[in-house]
């Protein structure tokens, strides 16, 4: 099971993990327990990971400090947002920043900011169009530029506001993906001229899957993240406002990652928790 280990002053403190109800549970005997949900989405945060990613460690020891009891399940993102939106889960991680006019895929006539509240900001990756090496792209920097071809998207993933505003209006047409590693076979297979992701996390997919080392090198080689990028997409903790407790959490949560920030220390965290893995 994954431990979670920080330092508390000179004093190292070392978390242990439990199984819980499908899930990893830390401190579960804690009187303030909170149910998070969040997807696999390598580099950042799976299952698949060592120490289940630094977003995962990072996570569990931001609410730890606080004296909360976690415990962290694992979906298929759209089914880790109903569940936050429903109010079956306290927290939904990662986030990207949500417009206020989102509305809701589970709770009619609400907008995802009446359901949720984001959290500060920590850090995330570039979101890129991606096409394949040598088919050339008519991408000018421009979303004008792409409005005759056809999209791979990944389904209640939010893209930045002007992309989805064309989606939404059908100006630019789509096809849905349940993950990014479906997104790269629509885009190999030629069913879409460009796919909506994070590179890192596409190329992260490929090295989890279970394809042959030969295969998973050229589908590397096969991909390319059209420049200028979209946008850089910072990552957001997503509260439940079901919770009658959820401003608390909220401050809670925003303390921790001010106080990391303040301190020089969040990067560096960060990259202390990809550097051990790197070392595995």
């Amino acid at each position: 099971m994954t431990t979670v280990a920080y330092q508390v002053g000179e004093q190292t403190i070392i978390a242990p993990a439990v199984r819980y109800e499908y899930g990893y549970a830390y401190n579960i005997e804690a009187k303030k327990r909170l149910k998070l949900v969040t997807l696999n989405w390598p580099p950042y945060i799976d299952e698949s990971l060592c120490n289940n990613g630094w977003l995962f460690q990072l996570t569990v020891k931001l609410l730890l400090q606080k004296g909360y009891g976690v415990h962290i399940e694992f979906f298929p993102w759209a089914r880790a947002l109903r569940a936050a939106e429903l109010g079956n889960a306290d927290i939904l991680f990662p986030e990207y920043f949500i417009d206020a006019e989102v509305m809701s895929e589970n709770r009619q006539g609400k907008t995802r900011n009446d359901l949720m509240a984001l959290s500060t900001a920590i850090p995330g990756g570039n979101l890129s169009l991606i096409g394949l090496s040598g088919r050339k792209s008519n991408y000018d920097g421009s979303l004008e530029s792409i409005k005759d071809q056809t999209i791979g998207v990944v389904r209640s993933y939010k893209n930045t506001p002007e992309l989805d505003k064309l989606i939404n209006s059908k100006q630019i047409s789509t096809i849905v993906a349940n993950n990014e590693f479906q997104q790269i076979h629509l885009l190999m297979n030629l069913r879409v001229d460009l796919i909506v992701a994070d590179f890192d996390v596409l190329i992260a997919s490929i090295e989890k899957s279970q394809l042959f080392e030969t295969e998973k090198q050229q589908m590397k080689n096969a991909l390319v993240a059209l420049s200028p990028a979209l946008a850089y997409k910072p990552l957001y903790y997503s509260v439940s406002k079901a919770n009658p407790q959820w401003q608390e959490i909220l401050a809670d949560l925003n303390n921790e990652i001010n106080k990391m920030k303040e301190q020089d220390e969040l990067l560096s965290y960060i990259e202390e928790k990809k550097h051990q893995c790197s070392r595995k």
